[in-house]
Protein backbone atom coordinates (compact mmCIF):
# COMPACT_ATOMS: atom_id res chain seq x y z
CA UNK A 1 0.00 0.00 0.00
CA UNK A 2 1.37 3.81 -0.74
CA UNK A 3 0.58 6.91 0.56
CA UNK A 4 -2.43 7.43 -1.92
CA UNK A 5 -3.72 4.34 -1.22
CA UNK A 6 -3.96 4.88 2.59
CA UNK A 7 -5.49 8.10 2.48
CA UNK A 8 -8.24 6.29 0.54
CA UNK A 9 -8.56 3.37 2.77
CA UNK A 10 -11.51 3.64 5.20
CA UNK A 11 -10.35 4.82 8.68
CA UNK A 12 -6.93 4.59 8.35
CA UNK A 13 -4.51 3.96 11.56
CA UNK A 14 -0.94 5.58 11.87
CA UNK A 15 0.83 4.03 14.50
CA UNK A 16 3.82 6.46 16.45
CA UNK A 17 7.33 5.15 17.05
CA UNK A 18 8.25 7.76 19.41
CA UNK A 19 12.19 7.78 19.54
CA UNK A 20 14.81 7.77 22.32
CA UNK A 21 16.69 10.46 22.85
CA UNK A 22 18.85 11.16 19.70
CA UNK A 23 22.18 12.86 19.10
CA UNK A 24 22.07 16.31 19.22
CA UNK A 25 19.27 16.16 22.15
CA UNK A 26 19.73 17.32 25.93
CA UNK A 27 18.57 13.83 27.04
CA UNK A 28 20.58 12.09 24.59
CA UNK A 29 23.51 9.45 26.67
CA UNK A 30 25.61 8.38 23.57
CA UNK A 31 23.46 5.20 23.38
CA UNK A 32 25.05 3.15 20.58
CA UNK A 33 22.61 4.10 17.51
CA UNK A 34 22.61 0.53 16.71
CA UNK A 35 20.56 -0.07 19.61
CA UNK A 36 18.26 3.01 18.92
CA UNK A 37 17.33 1.73 15.39
CA UNK A 38 16.84 -2.14 16.62
CA UNK A 39 13.90 -0.37 19.16
CA UNK A 40 12.38 1.63 16.40
CA UNK A 41 12.53 -1.48 14.28
CA UNK A 42 10.99 -3.64 16.97
CA UNK A 43 8.26 -0.75 17.57
CA UNK A 44 7.55 -0.27 14.51
CA UNK A 45 6.83 -4.29 13.51
CA UNK A 46 5.08 -4.82 16.58
CA UNK A 47 2.61 -1.64 15.29
CA UNK A 48 2.23 -3.31 11.88
CA UNK A 49 2.05 -7.08 13.90
CA UNK A 50 -0.75 -5.78 15.71
CA UNK A 51 -2.91 -4.35 12.73
CA UNK A 52 -1.51 -0.59 12.20
CA UNK A 53 -1.66 0.94 8.20
CA UNK A 54 1.39 3.43 8.30
CA UNK A 55 3.90 4.09 11.00
CA UNK A 56 5.15 7.75 11.65
CA UNK A 57 9.04 7.91 13.14
CA UNK A 58 9.32 10.78 15.39
CA UNK A 59 11.95 12.03 17.64
CA UNK A 60 9.58 12.89 20.90
CA UNK A 61 12.04 12.66 23.53
CA UNK A 62 14.34 15.08 22.37
CA UNK A 63 12.35 17.91 24.05
CA UNK A 64 12.65 20.60 24.76
CA UNK A 65 12.73 21.20 20.65
CA UNK A 66 14.34 23.72 18.82
CA UNK A 67 11.82 25.18 16.12
CA UNK A 68 12.70 24.47 12.74
CA UNK A 69 16.46 24.02 13.59
CA UNK A 70 17.26 20.62 14.23
CA UNK A 71 20.58 19.43 15.01
CA UNK A 72 22.68 17.63 12.34
CA UNK A 73 23.78 14.71 14.28
CA UNK A 74 19.77 14.64 15.21
CA UNK A 75 18.95 14.67 11.27
CA UNK A 76 21.58 11.88 10.62
CA UNK A 77 20.59 9.24 13.20
CA UNK A 78 16.83 10.33 12.37
CA UNK A 79 17.50 9.52 8.82
CA UNK A 80 19.30 6.12 9.62
CA UNK A 81 16.53 5.43 11.96
CA UNK A 82 13.65 5.99 9.33
CA UNK A 83 15.54 3.91 6.24
CA UNK A 84 15.77 0.74 8.53
CA UNK A 85 12.19 1.45 9.45
CA UNK A 86 11.07 1.82 5.96
CA UNK A 87 13.16 -1.07 5.12
CA UNK A 88 11.65 -3.43 7.77
CA UNK A 89 7.99 -2.78 7.36
CA UNK A 90 4.95 -3.19 4.28
CA UNK A 91 3.24 -0.34 5.33
CA UNK A 92 3.65 3.05 4.25
CA UNK A 93 6.34 4.95 6.98
CA UNK A 94 6.30 8.95 7.32
CA UNK A 95 8.73 10.84 9.61
CA UNK A 96 7.89 13.91 12.14
CA UNK A 97 11.07 16.28 13.21
CA UNK A 98 9.66 18.45 16.29
CA UNK A 99 9.63 21.01 16.20
CA UNK A 100 8.10 21.87 12.89
CA UNK A 101 11.23 21.27 10.92
CA UNK A 102 9.29 20.71 7.32
CA UNK A 103 11.82 21.21 4.86
CA UNK A 104 13.98 18.59 6.45
CA UNK A 105 11.02 15.92 6.82
CA UNK A 106 10.36 16.60 3.07
CA UNK A 107 14.27 16.48 2.42
CA UNK A 108 14.17 13.18 4.21
CA UNK A 109 10.98 11.99 3.21
CA UNK A 110 12.01 12.37 -0.57
CA UNK A 111 15.54 10.77 -0.17
CA UNK A 112 14.47 7.69 2.10
CA UNK A 113 11.42 7.15 -0.39
CA UNK A 114 9.66 7.82 2.70
CA UNK A 115 5.60 8.09 2.06
CA UNK A 116 4.14 11.38 3.99
CA UNK A 117 5.32 14.24 6.66
CA UNK A 118 3.46 15.38 9.49
CA UNK A 119 3.76 19.34 9.58
CA UNK A 120 2.51 21.37 13.42
CA UNK A 121 2.66 24.97 11.53
CA UNK A 122 1.03 25.12 8.26
CA UNK A 123 -0.88 27.69 7.62
CA UNK A 124 -0.99 29.64 11.42
CA UNK A 125 1.30 31.57 13.10
CA UNK A 126 1.17 29.90 16.57
CA UNK A 127 2.91 30.65 19.76
CA UNK A 128 4.51 27.63 22.05
CA UNK A 129 6.39 27.18 25.12
CA UNK A 130 9.17 26.69 22.62
CA UNK A 131 8.71 29.94 20.75
CA UNK A 132 6.75 31.11 17.70
CA UNK A 133 6.26 28.53 14.90
CA UNK A 134 5.54 30.43 11.56
CA UNK A 135 3.25 28.90 8.84
CA UNK A 136 5.80 26.87 6.01
CA UNK A 137 3.11 25.63 3.48
CA UNK A 138 3.81 28.46 0.46
CA UNK A 139 7.56 28.01 0.51
CA UNK A 140 6.65 23.76 1.60
CA UNK A 141 4.19 22.90 -1.43
CA UNK A 142 6.93 24.66 -3.93
CA UNK A 143 9.83 22.58 -2.38
CA UNK A 144 7.92 19.56 -3.07
CA UNK A 145 6.25 20.81 -6.54
CA UNK A 146 10.33 21.91 -7.28
CA UNK A 147 11.40 18.11 -6.15
CA UNK A 148 8.51 16.35 -7.91
CA UNK A 149 7.69 14.99 -4.66
CA UNK A 150 3.94 14.87 -4.76
CA UNK A 151 3.66 11.54 -3.75
CA UNK A 152 4.80 12.47 -0.53
CA UNK A 153 1.53 13.51 1.73
CA UNK A 154 1.27 16.26 3.95
CA UNK A 155 -0.89 15.82 7.33
CA UNK A 156 -1.13 18.98 8.37
CA UNK A 157 -1.70 19.86 12.47
CA UNK A 158 -4.74 22.60 12.30
CA UNK A 159 -4.12 24.67 15.69
CA UNK A 160 -2.58 21.62 17.11
CA UNK A 161 -1.67 20.65 20.72
CA UNK A 162 0.37 23.00 22.92
CA UNK A 163 0.21 26.19 20.58
CA UNK A 164 -2.29 29.28 20.49
CA UNK A 165 -2.48 30.85 16.92
CA UNK A 166 -1.82 34.06 16.80
CA UNK A 167 -3.91 36.61 15.94
CA UNK A 168 -6.78 34.26 17.62
CA UNK A 169 -9.12 32.43 15.32
CA UNK A 170 -12.18 30.09 14.87
CA UNK A 171 -10.73 26.43 14.13
CA UNK A 172 -12.78 26.58 10.95
CA UNK A 173 -10.97 29.28 9.15
CA UNK A 174 -7.81 27.73 10.29
CA UNK A 175 -8.90 24.37 8.63
CA UNK A 176 -10.08 26.04 5.66
CA UNK A 177 -7.18 27.67 4.74
CA UNK A 178 -5.33 24.62 5.08
CA UNK A 179 -7.29 22.50 2.63
CA UNK A 180 -8.10 24.93 0.28
CA UNK A 181 -5.12 27.65 0.09
CA UNK A 182 -2.59 25.50 1.98
CA UNK A 183 -3.55 21.87 -0.20
CA UNK A 184 -2.60 19.54 2.57
CA UNK A 185 -3.61 15.80 1.64
CA UNK A 186 -4.78 15.40 5.19
CA UNK A 187 -5.72 17.69 8.36
CA UNK A 188 -4.64 16.77 12.20
CA UNK A 189 -7.01 17.95 14.64
CA UNK A 190 -5.81 17.54 18.28
CA UNK A 191 -7.34 18.38 21.96
CA UNK A 192 -5.40 21.06 24.00
CA UNK A 193 -2.34 18.00 24.79
CA UNK A 194 -0.96 15.21 24.39
CA UNK A 195 -3.43 12.12 24.98
CA UNK A 196 -6.45 14.54 24.77
CA UNK A 197 -9.42 14.93 22.10
CA UNK A 198 -10.57 17.19 20.50
CA UNK A 199 -14.18 18.34 21.75
CA UNK A 200 -16.85 16.39 19.83
CA UNK A 201 -19.09 19.44 18.63
CA UNK A 202 -16.17 21.07 17.34
CA UNK A 203 -15.28 17.97 14.90
CA UNK A 204 -18.94 17.43 13.95
CA UNK A 205 -18.93 21.32 13.06
CA UNK A 206 -15.25 20.40 11.18
CA UNK A 207 -17.08 17.46 9.64
CA UNK A 208 -19.87 19.32 8.57
CA UNK A 209 -17.89 22.10 7.20
CA UNK A 210 -15.63 20.21 5.01
CA UNK A 211 -17.61 16.86 4.18
CA UNK A 212 -15.13 15.68 1.29
CA UNK A 213 -11.92 16.52 3.18
CA UNK A 214 -9.53 14.03 4.38
CA UNK A 215 -9.45 14.47 8.40
CA UNK A 216 -7.63 12.83 10.98
CA UNK A 217 -7.43 12.78 14.65
CA UNK A 218 -3.94 13.35 15.84
CA UNK A 219 -4.49 12.70 19.99
CA UNK A 220 -7.52 11.22 22.48
CA UNK A 221 -7.94 8.27 20.45
CA UNK A 222 -8.46 4.95 22.72
CA UNK A 223 -10.36 1.62 22.55
CA UNK A 224 -13.21 3.15 24.41
CA UNK A 225 -13.18 6.60 22.32
CA UNK A 226 -12.44 5.53 18.95
CA UNK A 227 -15.77 4.09 17.72
CA UNK A 228 -17.71 7.31 18.26
CA UNK A 229 -14.58 9.55 17.23
CA UNK A 230 -13.67 7.74 13.69
CA UNK A 231 -17.54 8.05 13.02
CA UNK A 232 -16.96 11.21 12.37
CA UNK A 233 -13.34 11.90 11.21
CA UNK A 234 -11.57 10.07 8.69
CA UNK A 235 -8.01 8.10 10.64
CA UNK A 236 -6.13 8.76 13.06
CA UNK A 237 -2.93 8.89 14.73
CA UNK A 238 -2.23 6.60 17.95
CA UNK A 239 0.84 7.35 20.09
CA UNK A 240 -0.40 7.37 23.88
CA UNK A 241 -2.87 4.15 23.65
CA UNK A 242 -0.82 1.67 22.26
CA UNK A 243 1.78 2.13 24.97
CA UNK A 244 1.92 -0.35 27.89
CA UNK A 245 -0.19 0.59 30.27
CA UNK A 246 -1.41 3.48 28.40
CA UNK A 247 1.95 5.74 29.55
CA UNK A 248 3.63 7.42 26.58
CA UNK A 249 7.11 6.66 27.92
CA UNK A 250 6.73 3.05 28.04
CA UNK A 251 7.23 0.66 24.78
CA UNK A 252 4.27 -0.38 22.35
CA UNK A 253 2.14 -3.46 23.95
CA UNK A 254 0.35 -5.48 21.28
CA UNK A 255 -2.44 -6.62 23.06
CA UNK A 256 -3.62 -2.75 22.98
CA UNK A 257 -2.91 -2.64 19.27
CA UNK A 258 -4.83 -5.37 18.91
CA UNK A 259 -7.57 -4.41 20.88
CA UNK A 260 -7.60 -1.25 19.37
CA UNK A 261 -7.79 -2.30 15.86
CA UNK A 262 -10.34 -4.90 16.57
CA UNK A 263 -12.58 -1.57 17.62
CA UNK A 264 -11.51 -0.37 14.03
CA UNK A 265 -11.88 -3.25 12.24
CA UNK A 266 -15.79 -3.50 13.37
CA UNK A 267 -16.02 0.20 12.80
CA UNK A 268 -14.92 -0.54 8.97
CA UNK A 269 -17.81 -3.42 8.89
CA UNK A 270 -19.77 -1.39 9.81
CA UNK A 271 -19.67 0.98 7.93
CA UNK A 272 -19.45 -1.49 4.72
Amino acid sequence: MDMSELLRKRKPIIGMVHLPPLPGSPAYKAEPLKRIVSFAVEEAKLLVEGGVDAVLVENFNDFPYTIDATPQPTLMALSVIAYEVKQHVDVPVGVNILLNDAFNEFYMAWTLELDFIRVEGFVDTAFSDLGIIHPVCAKLLRLRSEYKGENIAILADVQGKHTNVVPARPLIESVKDAIERGRADAVVLTGERTGRPIDHSMLRKVRESFPEARIFLGSGLTAETVGELLAIADGGIVGTYFKKDGCIRNPIDIARVRKFMQVVKELRERAG
